[in-house]
């Protein structure tokens, strides 16, 4: 049968080169600047990925680019990323199956088609530098060098190189090896093998934050990564942002989708369960194997806990999508179990692992269209200020504008209503970090001038009106000028003015 045949190693190449491209078909055409690609994109970049840490970022965007600075090569720098975790997934599947067949390939999918991992992929400047980050922690956790230190060197690097690109996909080695500890269980590995390689992998996570705090964090002056004070609040703070992952994971959850992933959970449970049975049989003493069986139980916990990560313990209060790649393993145990239980209960069942897939293709694709209306309602709003001030001779006059943007309604987004309303978590991944329109986008329309300004700034001047639309006013003082946006205040859902009727 089709569905049992076992694939060589060039055809999972293929297979997962093929998908993946699939898959970030709706991010490429919406070409959508998202974030802090507006200013990235106008050579402002300068040594902000360096100050975070991040140089082999910088490194990598000037050595694809032959400038020095950060000159716009999108979609390149994502063919290549992807084409690199198309090998990075079709190592995994090897690391976990001998003679994979294509439902083994639909494990380890989730990797990339993580549904919040496309907060990261969205930009067009940081993604392939964050999609790097995974592959490194990916041949960090599968290295297969026969020496001890030399594996353990490897990894070492390569975990600090994935730090240096991004350093959230920390925990997505913790979280792969939470996996292979529940993997090697269900292998009937010896107790003491499997809690050797637990210290080993703690060994090789501590050797990799070493290299990275002597090396590329030495360059890092941002306060980003600064953590929250240890005082009567830290139990407070940590638990709040960890309920609040929990609730944006939820949002993953509608009508539609519940009993899919109600079936989804229960077949892990009933997998889960089933590799514990296996710690009795394990060679070893019967203090290894409730210490494996303590272990075990842990992970899931840690798993949890791996979805937000460090950002916990950091005092950054804006937690987005992009900092959920932990969530990539917790996915992939879940299709694992799945495809371990169904395996046993009838092999033809493992085609029900087609549907979290689709279901994640199709989440992929909803949230391409939204990119698309987001691009075109900033273009719109662009296009109505940009007229205002060279229709207007006292503006097109004026040398620099202020632009001072709504405290709320960054997403507001009356075409994507319909979709955010039915898959919640759309919007939650478009990030609060959006804004209904920036800046820096006003130089695509010709106007050269417009530079992000504050409301403290603005109610301190002194100005006169010029011009007052739906959206936003337009203030001129003798220096300057303000676009000054108002609070969006109208329904996005269209219906309901059909209701009114």
């Amino acid at each position: 049968m089709w569905n049992e045949q076992v694939l060589t190693k060039k055809q999972v190449v293929v297979f997962f080169t093929v998908v993946s491209l699939i898959y970030v078909y709706p991010i490429i055409r919406a070409d959508y600047a998202y974030v802090d690609d507006n200013w990235r994109a106008l050579l402002w970049a300068g040594s902000a990925w360096r100050d975070q840490g991040r140089i082999l970022l910088e490194i990598l965007h000037k050595f694809l680019t032959f400038t020095g600075g950060t000159t716009n090569i999108f979609p390149l720098p994502l063919f290549i990323a992807v084409f690199a975790m198309a090998l990075a997934m079709t190592r995994l599947t090897f690391w976990y199956f001998s003679r994979p067949d294509i439902f083994a390939c639909l494990v380890v999918l989730p990797v990339l088609c993580n549904p919040f991992f496309l907060g990261n992929i969205s930009y067009q400047y940081d993604g392939p530098g964050m999609m790097l980050a995974v592959v490194a922690i990916i041949y960090a956790v599968t290295c297969e060098q026969k020496s001890v230190f030399l594996r353990g060197l490897l990894a070492a690097i390569l975990i600090a190189i994935s730090l240096a690109l991004y350093q959230l996909t920390i925990t997505l080695f913790v979280g792969l090896c939470c996996v292979e500890c529940l993997w090697n269980v269900r292998n009937n590995v010896e107790v003491r093998k499997i809690l050797v390689l637990l210290i080993q992998r703690g060994l090789q996570l501590l050797g990799g934050g070493v290299i990275y705090f002597l090396t590329a964090n030495q360059l890092n002056i941002s306060h980003r990564g600064n953590t929250v004070p240890f005082d009567s609040q830290w139990a407070s703070i940590v638990r709040g942002k960890f309920l609040f992952a929990m609730d944006s994971i939820c949002l993953l959850v509608n009508s539609w989708s519940v009993m899919l992933i109600a079936v989804m959970l229960v077949v892990a449970g009933a997998g889960f369960l089933y590799w514990l049975k296996n710690i009795a049989s394990l060679q070893g003493s019967g203090y290894g194997k409730l210490t494996v069986l303590v272990i075990c139980i842990s992970t899931i916990p840690i798993l949890l806990l791996c979805v937000p990560g460090v950002m916990l313990f950091l005092v950054e209060t804006n937690l987005d999508a992009r900092n959920y790649i932990g969530f990539s393993a917790l996915l992939v145990l879940l299709l694992l179990l799945g495809y371990d239980l169904l395996g046993v209960l009838w092999v033809k069942l493992r085609l029900l692992l087609v549907m979290p897939i689709l279901l994640m293709f199709s989440f992929c694709y909803a949230y391409g269209q939204i990119l698309i209306a987001k691009k075109e309602l900033e273009s719109a709003v662009a296009q109505y200020i940009a007229y205002d001030i060279v229709a207007n001779k006292k503006l097109s006059a004026a040398p620099i504008f202020y632009y001072v943007g709504p405290r709320t309604g960054g997403n507001w987004l009356p075409r994507g209503h319909a979709a955010m309303t039915y898959m919640p978590s759309l919007r939650y991944v478009l990030s609060g970090s959006n804004a209904l329109l920036h800046p820096q986008f006003m130089t695509r329309l010709g106007i050269n001038n417009v530079v992000e300004g504050d409301h403290v700034a603005f109610d301190a001047a002194v100005y006169s009106p010029v011009v007052d639309r739906k959206f936003y006013s337009i203030y001129l003082t003798e220096q300057a000028g303000f676009i000054v946006f108002k609070e969006i205040l109208d329904p996005e859902d269209y219906t309901l003015q059909l209701k009114e009727k």
